[in-house]
């Protein structure tokens, strides 16, 4: 049988504060999630929250694991990976995984926030069970999110209809609202901000 790949992703807006509420959101309505901060690690010890705080929020990588779908100990075995001599380096998607790319500040436009991304990597015909998380992680998100539109920064003209692939939520729509050059960002030609805020 041919698998069927799915790279879903999304374009995101986080401050660290809309990342621990967003880290709280899905801890209440999916409770088997756990959160993974991605880096080198000295050991096998890895480091896993039930919730984030603000220091792990603050641009650093995670991923979402659904342990009813892949354990903690067979995220080790299949997905960590041990340098000889070296460090441990772990998978951010596959299955039961959702990589969370945290948002920065854009260096190319001072006040202005460049997106992050939620992403997953899955093969929708052999791991059903994470299509369902997938998408249940979307919808969380999209229910907490702002939609985004376009601007024109320097006319101020702001589009009428909104992006379809970018959101931000809401202490990121607050902050970066157009207001003395803060904008939400994907590159140094497109800026957006939220209307609804």
């Amino acid at each position: 049988m041919t698998g069927k790949i799915k790279l879903p992703a999304l374009e995101i807006f986080m401050t660290a504060v809309d990342a621990v509420e967003f880290s709280k959101v899905l801890k209440d309505q999916i409770q088997s999630v756990k959160f993974i901060t991605q880096y080198i690690w000295p050991d096998l010890n890895i480091p896993i929250s039930d919730v984030l705080d603000m220091e792990i929020a603050k641009n650093i990588n995670f991923s979402v694991i659904n342990t009813d779908i892949l354990s903690i100990e067979d995220y080790k075995k299949k997905y960590v990976i041990h340098y000889p001599g070296s460090n441990y380096d772990g998978a951010m998607v596959g299955e039961g995984l959702v990589r969370f790319s945290c948002s920065r500040m854009a260096g190319y436009a001072p006040g202005s926030l460049r997106n992050g991304r939620l992403t997953a990597s899955y093969d929708l015909l052999e791991e059903p069970e994470t299509d369902k998380f997938v998408k249940t992680v979307w919808k969380i998100f999209k229910k907490g999110a702002k939609k985004v539109y376009l601007i024109n920064r320097e006319t101020g003209q702001i589009a009428d209809k909104p992006e379809t692939r970018f959101f931000a939520w809401p202490d990121a729509a607050k902050k970066f609202n157009g207001e003395d050059g803060h904008y939400l960002t994907n590159h140094a030609f497109a800026y957006f901000v939220a209307k609804d805020v």
